[in-house]
């Protein structure tokens, strides 16, 4: 099992044999010569018992990873739910950030993000969320901007996901 120390939002990984293997399957990046993965990531490899996280020498559980991820992150459950319910579908699912969105998703089987681009951006929202036309509107200019669809993945109380795809019609 990896071995993953907490450090702030991020998880290190140290260990060759566990970074090559993280990297494989699509998790983490390198900056540097350090190789750190997201705390959503993070959570998801130790609630499949894939990883261990350790801080000051403990070992922090699924729980306190997720109230970490809560008090950097808005809505951070949520969107380990999402995160999750992606992988488990077979999606490699990275950041969001620099288009201003939660996930980017990239077809199954890629395992690199630099083989391709991604098709896919989304937005995750709770099942109460409200916005605006010109809000919506938005979101899905800049993702066809950069030749993507805009997906809303809204998350019930129950926890369940229903992903909703919001394009535009031209007449």
């Amino acid at each position: 099992m990896a071995v993953g120390i907490l450090s702030g939002t991020k998880v290190l990984v140290g260990d060759s044999d566990s970074k090559s293997q993280l990297k494989e399957r699509g998790f983490g990046e390198e900056d540097g010569k350090q190789f750190f993965i997201s705390l959503i990531e993070a959570c998801y490899l130790v609630e499949s018992e894939k990883l261990d996280v350790v801080k000051a020498d403990k070992k922090v559980s699924f729980e306190e990873l997720v109230k970490v991820g809560g008090k950097h992150e808005n809505e951070f459950y949520n969107k380990f739910l999402v995160f999750r319910d992606l992988r488990n579908r077979g999606l490699l699912v990275k950041t969001g950030l620099k288009f201003g969105t939660d996930f980017r998703i990239y077809d199954r089987g890629t395992k690199d993000v630099s083989e391709k681009h991604s098709k896919q951006l989304v937005h995750v929202v709770p099942e109460e969320y409200t916005c605006s036309f010109p809000e919506m509107a938005r979101a899905l200019r800049l993702a066809k901007n950069v030749n993507k669809d805009m997906i809303y993945a809204i998350v019930d109380e129950e926890g369940d996901v229903t992903y909703y795809l919001v394009d535009r019609v031209r007449l």
